[in-house]
């Protein structure tokens, strides 16, 4: 468990970074864009960071995943440095482009490191211990959207952000020292391969479902609540650091849950409901701080819920030279990105914004009836 420490304290800035910048990135794109060009930059962000994932395996064929996290680690650091001194739309529009589709393979590569030291007896309780460091930081980052937003001014949040990143780059130079690839890896990504799978098939559709619920909120919703109704960002700050709490506090036992009594396929059911549930009230729902706080929150119950089933579900069905499924299964984000444009854009195309949240309860209920396809691991 003592090798388990420097991963996941990479982990937890890196997500302290990704937490401060998440909910703003779509509202700071809105100065120089009008909402459907945004959704065209997630888009095309998306789809270049479908290329590097498909490209991953590759890479790690060639690389160690050390010596790749310290390199995208860099990446990402200049491109948030970029965007908090951006003056023109190009500008904004190439370097948000670069720290979209990079940010994420911070993620696959301390996965990678993560796995080489999981055991399949363990996984959940490994996996919760992880997310549960992970959800920490992203929880603490909207606290930075209070702590330095001045006014309408986000420079501040984008160059504390870029900060953040310093101890996990330290980390990853002095800790996790590349070398050479010690076991062989699958370097081709094999849509035939995944197909073939049905518990893959099925959990990284589940997957995509989340990451789509995911997408969207981080997009839209902040546009909704500060654009729309009228929130201060310093209410914005407070109700996403709340809502983001059940991340914090249940994956763990959850993870442990599902090791020791119910498995996986039980609570991740229960979460899909609990979401697809929570988001058919919201359009009904008009500027009132408590009850946005309450059912966001709720939304995140059972988004943990299904966060931490399909990540444990997901592990225990691959080994760490598996590069080219888990690129498959880390797909579902960017996947659900572009999803999520598409659904949002054409839905914002003929109804008003809160409809949204109704096209997103329909995806929820579809991944909860993906998720009664699985054969439970207990």
């Amino acid at each position: 468990m003592l090798r388990l420490i420097p991963v996941v304290i990479a982990a937890f800035f890196l997500s302290i970074h990704s937490g401060a910048l998440l909910y703003i990135t779509s509202t700071f794109l809105g100065r120089f864009f009008d909402i459907g060009t945004v959704s065209i930059l997630y888009l095309f962000a998306a789809v270049v960071n479908i290329i590097l994932f498909l490209l991953a395996p590759r890479l790690l064929y060639y690389f160690s995943a050390s010596f790749l996290l310290l390199f995208f680690l860099f990446i990402t650091g200049g491109g948030t440095l970029g965007l908090a001194g951006v003056s023109s739309g190009g500008e904004a529009s190439f370097l948000f482009i670069i720290y979209g589709s990079f940010l994420f393979m911070n993620y696959y590569f301390l996965d990678i490191l993560l796995e080489e030291i999981s055991k399949d007896s363990r996984t959940g309780e490994i996996r919760g211990i992880y997310f549960t460091f992970v959800n920490a930081g992203i929880a603490l980052g909207p606290l930075a959207i209070s702590l330095f937003s001045r006014g309408e001014s986000l420079t501040l949040i984008f160059q504390a952000a870029a900060l953040l990143l310093v101890p996990a780059i330290l980390i990853s130079l002095l800790v996790f020292k590349p070398k050479g690839i010690t076991s062989p890896r699958n370097h081709v990504v094999s849509l035939r391969k995944w197909w073939g799978n049905s518990d893959i098939r099925h959990v990284v559709i589940c997957k995509t479902a989340l990451e789509t619920f995911f997408a969207i909120m981080v997009i839209y919703v902040p546009i909704y609540l500060h654009g729309i109704l009228g929130f201060a960002w310093t209410e914005i700050g407070v109700i996403l650091t709340v809502a983001l709490l059940p991340f914090v506090l249940l994956e763990w036992p959850a993870g442990e849950v599902a090791d020791r009594f119910l498995g996986e396929k039980e609570i991740m059911g229960l979460g899909f409901f609990i979401t697809g549930a929570s988001l058919l009230v919201m359009p009904f729902t008009g500027k009132v701080f408590t009850a946005w706080m309450l059912l966001l929150l709720l939304s995140r119950v059972g988004a943990s819920f299904i966060e931490i089933m399909t990540e444990s579900y997901f592990f225990k069905h691959i080994a760490a030279a598996n590069t080219e499924l888990l690129s498959i299964f880390r797909l579902a984000r960017p996947a659900s990105i572009i999803i999520a444009a598409i659904f949002a854009s054409v839905s914002l195309y003929f109804f008003s914004m809160e409809k949204l949240f109704f096209v997103l309860a329909v995806i929820m209920f579809f991944g909860f009836i993906e998720s009664l396809f699985l054969k439970d691991t207990r």
